[in-house]
């Protein structure tokens, strides 16, 4: 059974040591750009080719990618060691790399489209993998979160058809608003920013190997990913948007984390906080900064959550109020969850500091308000300041743990450890060092217009107050429970999103399928000749399901549509 953790992790460390020694042969970290495509306009009667690009930034994250899935692939011998269909765990979490590292390596919109679908599929069999009503819950959740990105990715799709064009350089398609707007709200349904955030901590369902290969380098970074390559295609607007929805995903996060006892949703949390502040570093021009916190979140991120699966796993709990003592029960696994702390608060000298640094450096530089400065370190505050409470709670012994003592750690769990620890150092010292000529030389940043910026923070702003002046207007009592349930349910999110959004949504939509089904497409479509031409060719075309038929009917005369007009 455990054949296939080491034979998929050997594949992976081999993959990853062949695309750093190809790298450095090439010459791929000198700027260079390697550009594979296979032309196929004859064919489509369109210019279509599927383009592999291998630059820096593609073979630095393909190598990010493929390090941490095979520290994932021990960590499941581990932590996945009960289950008996380990093998087909294994084949879904190798599903799950092949879509990301197709997205990874094939910007063009054909190729991205295989692998960013890719994603959203096989991320709703992980959620759902334990079967039960809570996992199908959060799966519904998150698929339907990110068939909105798909579905924006699909109309910019269709505009690439009504200009007969899906190469990585469209022509004249790029002058269009509605492109940069499509690209921008795909890229916010994967990397759950407002008001796509709720997924995000109920995608904890899925099992911690799921958890630590989703929030470090795969699912919520594909659309830190695409924005960083498309990021040309975003306006003024585009980017004004993206900088306050990013701010407001930052703000909600930490005080979200600050109230949470959960240590799953806790770095769950300080995920969602992470790739906003990537985000924001992406709407002010910096996209390298962007791609370097990338990286270093990555390493971090993989390694805090293989600790807090290990403690989960030796105790059976996942609150943080009865998880004291790990410094002494897991001596490893606390050594290695303080440090990756310290890297999330931006500790001096460690990985996360310099990319915080530059992240801060890259905003004082332009002409950035007060106010969005204080908002800034208000949401660097916060990070600190849940950091610090998760590694408190879990390190320190408060004596409700009824554990005295946990197992040894098994060996498939400490190899993992060892890996990821030395892998988050590598990945420091390289972005530090070998590319710092590519941060420094890339540093320049585009800023939010400042009427711009106050017009939304007074919305926001005259809006809060009249929610907390409505609240004031109860007890002290009922205000601070109203206070404590806004924070910890991520601003009313996660109930809006499932209770609300989800069900009243499907219902609409089914209700809207059956209309059409039965009444434009069936009554109209249908019984108006078509019923005719099609019986008229075979008598086999008797048997077919023309329900299936009138919906496929339906949709290829929407894209016709959309690609006309």
């Amino acid at each position: 059974m455990y054949l296939c953790v080491w034979n998929a992790a050997g594949v992976y460390f081999f993959s990853c040591l062949v695309l750093v020694v190809f790298m450095m042969k090439v010459g791929l970290g000198e700027g260079l750009r390697l550009v594979i495509e296979w032309e196929s306009s004859e064919s489509f009667l369109s210019e279509v080719g599927f383009s592999m690009m291998m630059d820096w930034v593609s073979c630095l994250f393909v190598v990010s990618v493929l390090f941490i899935s095979g520290c994932v692939n021990l960590f499941s011998g581990f932590y996945m060691s009960h289950e008996t269909f380990l093998k087909r765990f294994s084949h879904i979490l190798h599903a799950f790399v092949l879509s990301m590292v197709i997205l990874i390596l094939f910007p063009g919109y054909l190729g991205l489209m295989v692998g960013w679908d890719g994603l959203g599929v096989v991320s709703f069999l992980l959620v759902v993998y334990y079967m039960n009503s809570g996992s199908l819950s959060a799966g519904m959740i998150t698929a339907i979160s990110n068939r909105i990105g798909d579905v924006c990715f699909i109309l910019a799709i269709g505009l690439f058809s009504s200009f007969l064009s899906y190469s990585l350089s469209g022509g004249d398609v790029f002058e269009l608003m509605i492109l940069g707007v499509l690209i921008m709200l795909g890229s916010m349904t994967k990397s759950a920013q407002v008001p796509f955030s709720a997924w995000l901590p109920e995608a904890m369902a899925a099992p911690t190997p799921v958890s630590t290969l989703v929030h470090s380098s795969t699912l919520v970074t594909a659309g830190v990913y695409v924005l960083i390559r498309f990021s040309d295609y975003l306006g003024e607007a585009e980017k004004s948007i993206l900088m306050i929805l990013s701010m407001m995903t930052i703000l909600l996060a930490g005080s979200s984390g600050v109230f949470e006892v959960d240590m799953k949703k806790v770095v769950a949390l300080s995920t969602l906080s992470q790739v906003g502040m990537m985000m924001f570093t992406i709407s002010m021009g910096a996209n390298v900064v962007a791609f370097f916190h990338l990286l270093v979140h990555a390493f971090f991120k993989a390694g805090m959550f293989m600790c807090v699966g290990g403690v989960i796993f030796y105790s059976g709990y996942q609150d943080a109020r009865f998880l004291g003592g790990v410094w002494f029960k897991l001596p490893m696994t606390g050594c290695l969850l303080m440090f990756s702390n310290l890297s999330l608060m931006g500790f001096p000298f460690l990985s996360g500091f310099y990319s915080k640094e530059l992240i801060v450096g890259s905003y004082l530089v332009g002409h950035c308000s007060l106010v969005s400065f204080l908002l800034l370190f208000l949401s660097l505050a916060f990070t600190v300041f849940y950091a610090f409470r998760l590694m408190m709670l879990t390190v320190r012994d408060g004596g409700l743990s009824g554990e005295t003592h946990y197992k040894m750690e098994s060996g498939f769990y400490m190899l993992s450890l060892i890996f990821m620890a030395n892998g988050s150092i590598s990945m420091a010292v390289v972005m530090q060092s070998y590319f710092t000529f590519v941060i420094s030389s890339n540093i320049g940043s585009s800023f939010l217009r400042g009427d711009i910026f106050y017009l939304a923070l007074g919305m926001v702003i005259l809006t809060s107050f009249n929610i907390f002046l409505f609240m004031l207007l109860g007890s002290g009592a009922v205000f601070n429970n109203m206070m404590k349930s806004f924070l910890s349910k991520m601003w009313f999110l996660s109930p809006l999103s499932g209770g609300v959004i989800s069900s009243s949504f499907l219902a609409a939509v089914s209700r809207f399928v059956s209309f059409v089904e039965m009444g434009c497409v069936r009554g109209y479509i249908w019984q108006n000749g078509l019923k005719g031409a099609v019986f008229s060719v075979s008598e086999k075309s008797r048997k077919v399901n023309f329900s299936m038929l009138g919906m496929v009917l339906f949709y290829c005369f929407c894209f016709v549509a959309m690609v006309f007009l």
